[in-house]
């Protein structure tokens, strides 16, 4: 009996959704599915192999969305199932013709402080969105209830996003060391795309409040963006430039997340960060907002610390907590990965997804 084919389909990423899909589509062949995946060129450079390119693309150019959907069209003859990620991959998923079953996993909603002027037509395109396709995949709890009411409401799933299990590839000192950390000096790590939604530059805040109570912490932010000239700016603005690193990219930012004292994800939103999952499960505490799916896993003062969005006061003043009392901070962390292990088995989170096309082929 020949093995049932999926497509993986993604637009331009360098965070989480990357890594998810290489480790769905890893899964997805243990299971006896052939998996291949198309998206930009290099967008699973050193995770998984990209077998089309196909260029979603980040704007909403109407020549580069015919020309991605013709390339789509191409990759996606003869498969089982299209399984797309993103507004945008969804919505050329479900205009292909003759259309396959297709599953489309919204990892973040339409936020006008995120796409702009364009916010307004593309909320209309995610709220028909449900309605068009097999099976809506929501990230998260928070993600399904922006679809309330919707057309199509009944087709939606939560499912968290599976990703490989974090290892720590360098020694802890070693990575302190070339932060510039010294011995006796707090470690706090953030991780993400350097972009507004991100809320760095409320972390920055947070961080120039602590300093003064806690003059040996220091802050390294990892990650490359958009936003990273103006939180350059934003350090010196701060008198900052002694206390935070901005360290780029780095190839196995878990080794960061492993050897902070705390991680701290400062997110005005979210869908599912996959940072405060790595960072659980490596064993470091975590400080987050309220965003997403993160109260799913981080509860305030039972397996982490947790604020409101947009408050650098309140951020500051989990950190400190947290630094305060390490051994309580550590107790906290081993609990939320318990938590996170009960509640989001890896192995259940790609049965599920795999049910979801089960469901999506019954209904074509």
């Amino acid at each position: 009996m020949a093995r049932p084919r999926v497509l993986q389909v993604l637009g331009p990423s360098t965070g989480g959704i990357r890594r998810h899909v290489a480790h769905l589509a890893a899964g997805l062949e243990q299971r006896g599915w052939d998996v291949e995946v198309a998206g930009p060129a290099g967008v699973l450079e050193g995770l998984a192999p990209l077998h089309h390119v196909v260029d979603v693309p980040a704007g909403t150019d109407l020549p580069a969305l015919v020309r991605s959907r013709r390339g789509l069209r191409r990759a996606a003859v003869d498969v089982d199932v299209v399984h797309a990620h993103g507004l945008k991959a969804g919505w050329l998923a479900v205009s292909l013709r003759p259309r396959p079953p297709v599953v489309v996993t919204v990892h973040n909603l339409v936020l006008a402080e995120v796409v702009g002027r364009a916010a307004p037509g593309l909320r209309v395109l995610e709220a028909a969105l449900p309605a068009r396709a097999d099976v809506l995949i929501a990230v998260s709890d928070e993600i399904a209830r922006r679809f309330t009411g919707a057309s199509g409401a009944g087709r939606i799933e939560v499912v968290a996003p599976a990703s490989p299990p974090p290892r720590a590839e360098r020694e802890r000192a070693q990575v302190r060391a070339e932060l510039g950390v010294d011995e006796g000096q707090h470690l706090i790590v953030s991780a993400g795309r350097l972009h507004a939604q991100k809320g760095f530059d409320l972390l920055l805040e947070a961080m120039a409040e602590l300093h003064r109570q806690r003059p040996q912490a220091r802050l390294a932010i990892v990650g490359e963006g958009p936003a990273e000239a103006g939180l350059r700016r934003h350090v010196a603005t701060l008198g900052l430039d002694d206390v935070v690193v901005l360290a780029g990219p780095r190839a196995h930012a878990l080794d960061e997340l492993a050897a902070a004292d705390v991680v701290v994800l400062a997110s005005r939103w979210e869908g599912w960060p996959l940072v405060v999952a790595e960072a659980v499960t490596l064993g470091t505490p975590v400080v987050a907002t309220a965003v997403g799916g993160v109260p799913d896993v981080v509860v305030d003062g039972l397996t982490g610390r947790l604020v409101p969005p947009g408050v650098p006061a309140a951020l500051a003043r989990a950190i400190e907590a947290t630094l305060a009392d390490p051994l309580a901070a550590r107790r906290r962390a081993a609990a939320a990965r318990r938590r996170l292990e009960q509640r989001y088995p890896p192995e259940g989170l790609i049965a599920a997804v795999e049910a979801a096309y089960g469901v999506a082929r019954e209904r074509r």
